[in-house]
């Protein structure tokens, strides 16, 4: 299989040590990578870091509307900050791989040691959580554009349930709102339900137990219709997400199952 790997000097240093990474893996992995910094067309297969990078994004858009496969890469769902596992999330074809969400094997998640807690309270406050001004402006929204349409429609379906707004960066807050500081499973702790449009606070909420509304992400694939999910389809959903996310140790094995889904 040929790819080609788009590496940029303005790539954060984790997702250029990925790409290195798989880049060093490939022929162990029988794929044959071109290295640029545009896409040269050399391959039908285009990899890159960060797909919501201005200039990048458009270049990714292109190829796949001209009939090409995408490999994204960007922070993992999980254990992203950790010490020696630095997990980079994977996705195909999209900015996210919900599409591709179904029953995987167990091993990865279940190696991750990571416990799924209840910590919901159905009489708590509902967390909206932010959009990040990448994706405010990717899509086109002005400043607090989405929240306040979100904060509309949340105080509408739950009426007199207090609403606690987390921001994705330190800014203004929202009318009526406390805003949530701190860490993440802090804030979600008592939490009823959060409302996002595709964070990967999703993942967070959904080993936490609470309940999610999402638009997008990975996480739409669990909560699309479903926002308040069994115990045993959201370890099932985990399952399957663990999937999508690989860390540079594993590169010659990332390379596997890439090479598994664009041959399915």
């Amino acid at each position: 299989m040929d790819c080609e790997v788009l590496v940029a000097p303005d790539m954060a240093l984790r997702g250029a040590k990925m790409l290195a990474a798989l880049i060093e893996a490939a022929p162990a992995a029988g794929v044959r990578c071109f290295v640029s910094q545009s896409p040269q067309g050399k391959a039908k297969v285009l990899m890159s870091y960060g797909l919501g990078h201005p200039i990048r994004r458009a270049w990714t858009l292109a190829h796949v509307k001209k009939g090409g496969r995408l490999i994204g890469w960007d922070l993992g769902y999980w254990d992203r900050d950790v010490s020696g596992k630095a997990h980079m999330r994977l996705t195909i074809d999209d900015d996210h791989p919900h599409r591709w969400i179904g029953p995987m094997p167990p091993e990865r998640w279940d190696s991750a040691g990571i416990p799924l807690r209840e910590d919901a309270n159905p009489n708590g406050p509902i967390l909206l959580c932010g959009m990040g001004k990448k994706q405010r402006d990717l899509r086109g929204y002005r400043v607090h554009g989405w929240e306040l349409a979100a904060l509309k429609r949340t105080r509408k379906a739950y009426p007199g349930r207090e609403i606690i707004y987390r921001p994705k960066r330190p800014e203004m807050g929202l009318p009526g709102c406390r805003t949530s500081k701190g860490l993440i499973h802090e804030a979600l702790r008592g939490t009823s339900l959060v409302v996002c449009a595709h964070s990967n606070v999703a993942v967070d909420a959904c080993i936490a137990g609470i309940p999610v509304v999402c638009e997008d992400g990975a996480a739409y694939a669990l909560y699309r219709d479903n926002p308040a999910p069994t115990r045993e389809q959201r370890l099932e959903f985990l399952r399957s997400l663990a999937w999508w996310q690989w860390n540079a140790t594993e590169a010659v094995e990332a390379w596997t199952f890439i090479r598994q889904c664009l041959s399915a």
